[in-house]
């Protein structure tokens, strides 16, 4: 069952409630994570952790609890929660202060973790999506996982009016990633993906596809390439937590490739599920 922690306390996600003063509510003051469970494991769970520690510091948000602290808390959600399937959800905000202010209130943060049943799709079951470009109108930082995600919205949901699943993002010539996923392209048979930097999320589940496939002796760069490179790949496939791993088909109307699965993404795709079975 859906289950929700608020504050130390455990309870049905729809009875979570915060202040209206809370600052993830007033400013998107706030970090957040998303971690998959397989089996009743949790998958790649320290990296998430080391990422949330890293959005919290970016945005001078003190610890909240330790690595340690945090590792056993997401153990007693998957437990609580009785899932063997789903997604932790963890978020972080600076706190509630009566006065709206921009300056930082010095109570306690804000720490909510919901766990949600989660089925990931068969390589079967997958359809490739049908994806348009939009220029990147995020702020400069979108390496930090922060909850003020309004301008991913606007692109996800202006995509979804014009007939499109989803939405690639160039900022100048460059492609950063999508609305809530992370870019591959696969271009004379050589995977590459955008490199880590202050433009796009530094994707746990991307670093895992990147090691599945160099584990398979696949050809990979992590490179810098534009719309005009995109839009002449065999192969793009959208990388998360939720996604796994998936092609898109179509792009701004014109087919990629033949439209459907190609036969790398099929490979990688292969490889993680594997991977996800043999976690400890």
């Amino acid at each position: 069952m859906a289950i929700a922690y608020l504050n130390g306390q455990w309870m049905p996600p729809g009875e979570a409630k915060v202040s209206v003063f809370d600052r993830g509510f007033m400013f998107g003051d706030g970090v957040y994570e998303v971690m998959p469970v397989y089996d009743g494991r949790i998958f790649t769970k320290a990296a998430h952790l080391a990422r949330l520690a890293r959005s919290q510091s970016e945005i001078d948000l003190a610890p909240v609890m330790s690595a340690a602290a945090w590792s056993a808390l997401m153990d007693e959600a998957v437990t609580k929660s009785g899932e063997t399937q789903a997604l932790i959800y963890i978020q972080v905000t600076r706190g509630s202060a009566i006065e709206r202010s921009h300056v930082y209130p010095g109570g306690p943060p804000t720490v909510l973790v919901m766990v949600t049943p989660f089925h990931p799709k068969t390589a079967t079951e997958i359809q490739p999506l049908k994806v348009s470009t939009a220029e990147d109108i995020r702020w400069h930082r979108a390496d930090i996982k922060v909850t003020s995600l309004i301008a991913n919205g606007i692109i996800k949901n202006r995509a979804l009016a014009n007939g499109f699943d989803d939405a690639i993002m160039i900022r100048g010539e460059n492609v950063t990633e999508g609305t809530a996923s992370n870019v591959f392209i696969v271009v004379n048979g050589e995977i590459l993906t955008p490199p880590k930097s202050q433009w796009l999320l530094h994707g746990i589940t991307r670093d895992e596809m990147i090691r599945v496939a160099l584990e398979a002796g696949l050809p990979l760069r992590e490179i810098d390439f534009d719309e005009t490179v995109l839009a002449g790949a065999a192969e793009i496939w959208l990388s998360s937590t939720g996604l796994e791993l998936v092609p898109v088909g179509q792009l701004n109307g014109q087919w990629v490739g033949d439209g459907l699965p190609g036969p790398i993404w099929k490979q990688v795709f292969d490889g993680f599920q594997a991977r996800k079975r043999a976690i400890d």
